[in-house]
């Protein structure tokens, strides 16, 4: 019968009280769905958009903040990076706009130009994150694990690292100093070249030697301020993206000549260094200074050249990588290498001759290849709008999902835990309760208070205690225990038929007791025990009796009718009989309650699991996401969260029908 009559129903003050229990209950949902959009929100966020908070992710609408990301994103979260390629400050991402205008005709002759770059001068973006997996990364790691056929020990002797998984392989730096790192094998570095060859043009960072020397070089002498530029050279530049770097020395003496010539001796990488033909004797003759016969020369570059006169004449270090050292020392030398044979060649210079060479001229008003390449990044992203955002929406659940895959046995393990831990509490439990329930033991409400007390403590207390317990499991006496009270319980059931059941269930039990507590051990000392540590025993045994659980199953197994157990009786059902056919059929609703208790306990248990379990194979879900936790981004975090979410969310819809009835059946019977 319901609480409001159909007559009251159109009463105008039970109606606003209608209205006031739906707003008071739509309310109440907001406080609940707008968390939760928050955190799924934040699963998609990065360092570009991370400062916004808001229950929708801005960049599905927001072009700009789009951009934003797709910079962080394929400068490898380097800021410095981006602005030497653009030649523009950029202090942080967030104050990225949009890239100035350029006619269109030079965003397809970069594009052009950048597709043919040379495989092995290609340097690739989307590679690095600040807790983030960016694409190009998973690509790199996929690859590799191809190549290696899943072997991690075969890429590690081949890379020359010592990575303890797959999740832990990254790119080697191939840059160190001023040029190539020489530690990388040559075979190994012929497979990135490989690799590099399947990443798409727009993937690339394109940065030549300008970028570098006006927003790294002429920042860190005068500062990020244009007006003390401008003072010591005499200047008007109103932005550093306007100061030029010609490819010779400036022919006036002056600060802009020293600046020039200290960035070049010093600072720029190697490779983008020209030498004039002229100056091969006297490189020559430096080297031959440098070492005291060609036996150590060759014994030094792992050669075997016949004399000084034999070594190549690097004009540029890529003709002879091998000569990096003899190199860069030359060109520091003053007294062997004039400034004014020296060129520089990088991206910039590049460029222009191969807009010279497409247009026959270089256009009017050309803005810089940093312009250029910053309005192209802007072009390249808007024309994958749709698939930029979908990248960025999957990739923290990416990372989640292959960290998760790659390390360990976390799902099947996590899987097997929770279907033994639902099945001893669907067993283990009811039989308890069942006992107490039917059979009326004088002291039925001790044990309950007994059962109820174990939830005055919280689980932090029982760790230590029971680390112990499964460090040092008394298998053997437990085992000798049981089985010494069964042979004495029936030897006493058939030779002393007359003696009360509860006496010689008590003369059994102590016998049991002494056997297993005293004897046992006594015999010996040392075997008594056994270790369950990484084992799911371990995980297991600790949740195999609870006693809320317990309660609550005593409870419902006392509100069930006794004149069906009379009947049963009638019908001479065994008690096993009652118990399984009778009243766990009955119990579904309750049952469910304990298996969706069961596996929350179990689902969500990491820290137990983490102590009790030492051996990484054997770790869940929860410790992997705990230990991702420690080295990822927050908004990784969230999406880990997110994802550990699910299963309990599917168990919980897979019980509730079952609860309902639990609670409508009854009523409407």
């Amino acid at each position: 019968m319901p609480i409001i009559s159909e007559i009251g129903k159109r009463s105008a003050s039970v109606r606003i009280l209608y209205a006031l229990i739906y707003l008071v209950l739509l309310i109440g949902s907001v406080t609940m769905i707008y968390p939760l959009m928050l955190m799924l929100s934040g699963s998609v966020k990065s360092d570009a958009d991370s400062w916004s908070i808001k229950p929708y992710p801005e960049f599905w609408l927001d072009d700009l903040i789009l951009f934003q990301k797709y910079t962080e994103s394929k400068y490898n979260v380097q800021s410095q990076d981006a602005q030497q390629t653009w030649c523009r400050p950029v202090m942080s991402w967030r104050t990225i706009e949009k890239p100035d205008v350029v006619p269109p005709e030079l965003i397809s002759a970069y594009r052009s130009w950048r597709s043919g770059i040379p495989v092995d001068q290609r340097v690739v973006g989307n590679l690095a994150g600040r807790g983030v997996l960016p694409k190009n990364l998973r690509s790199f790691r996929n690859y590799m694990s191809n190549k290696y056929h899943d072997d991690l020990n075969a890429y590690n002797m081949a890379a020359n690292q010592l990575c303890s998984s797959w999740s832990n392989v990254r790119p080697s730096m191939e840059i160190i100093g001023r040029y190539r790192n020489r530690n990388l094998p040559e075979d190994f570095r012929q497979v990135l070249i490989q690799w590099r060859a399947t990443i798409p043009a727009d993937g690339l960072i394109v940065s030549g030697a300008r970028g570098y020397y006006v927003m790294t070089y002429l920042y860190g002498i005068y500062t990020s301020r244009i007006e003390a530029y401008n003072q010591a050279h005499g200047t008007s530049y109103k932005s550093y993206g306007e100061i030029p770097l010609p490819s010779r020395v400036p022919a006036e003496s002056g600060i802009a000549r020293r600046d020039w010539t200290d960035f070049v001796r010093n600072e720029i990488r190697l490779n983008f260094i020209t030498l004039d033909s002229s100056l091969e004797a006297a490189f020559r003759k430096f080297v031959r200074r440098q070492y005291s016969s060609i036996e150590v020369f060759n014994k030094e570059h792992s050669t075997s050249l016949s004399g000084f006169d034999a070594i190549p004449f690097p004009s540029r270090i890529d003709d002879a990588p091998y000569l990096r050292q003899d190199f860069e020392g030359f060109i520091k030398s003053e007294a062997d290498c004039p400034i004014e044979a020296i060129g520089i060649c990088s991206a910039d210079e590049l460029f222009l001759e191969f807009l010279a060479e497409k247009n026959g001229r270089i256009p009017e008003g050309y803005p810089g290849l940093g312009a250029v390449a910053a309005a192209t990044d802007w072009e390249d992203c808007m024309a994958n709008k749709s698939a930029v955002r979908w990248e960025f929406t999957k990739r923290n659940y990416v990372q989640v999902l292959d960290y998760l895959t790659m390390h360990g046995n976390g799902l099947l393990n996590t899987f097997i835990y929770c279907a033994l831990a639902i099945l001893t509490s669907l067993v283990v439990n009811p039989l308890a309760a069942y006992a107490l329930s039917r059979f009326r033991l004088p002291g039925t409400y001790k044990i309950l208070l007994f059962c109820m007390a174990t939830m005055a403590f919280p689980g932090e207390v029982t760790m230590i205690p029971g680390f112990l317990l499964l460090k040092r499991f008394p298998l053997w006496p437990i085992i000798t225990g049981v089985v010494v009270t069964i042979i004495i319980f029936l030897v006493l059931e058939k030779c002393l038929p007359k003696w009360k059941e509860n006496l010689r269930a008590l003369l059994s039990l102590s016998a049991g007791l002494f056997a297993g507590a005293v004897l046992v051990p006594y015999l010996s000392p040392e075997n008594g025990t056994i270790s369950l540590l990484n084992t799911f025993a371990a995980l297991v045994l600790p949740g195999v009796a609870n006693g809320y659980f317990i309660f609550l199953l005593k409870g419902f197994f006392d509100s069930m009718p006794k004149e069906l157990y009379e009947a049963a009786d009638i019908d001479g059902a065994s008690e096993w009989t009652k118990f399984w056919m009778l009243t766990m059929n009955l119990s579904k609703p309750i049952l469910a309650v304990i298996a969706l208790g069961a596996f929350t306990q179990a689902y969500s248990a990491f820290m137990m699991a983490l102590i009790i379990i030492p051996d990484q194979k054997m770790w869940t879900i929860m410790v992997w996401i705990f230990q991702l936790q420690g080295q990822s981004h927050q908004s990784v975090v969230y999406a880990s969260l997110v994802i550990a979410a699910i299963p309990t969310f599917i168990i919980f819809v897979l019980c509730q029908n079952v609860i309902m009835k639990g609670i409508v059946v009854p009523t409407e019977k």
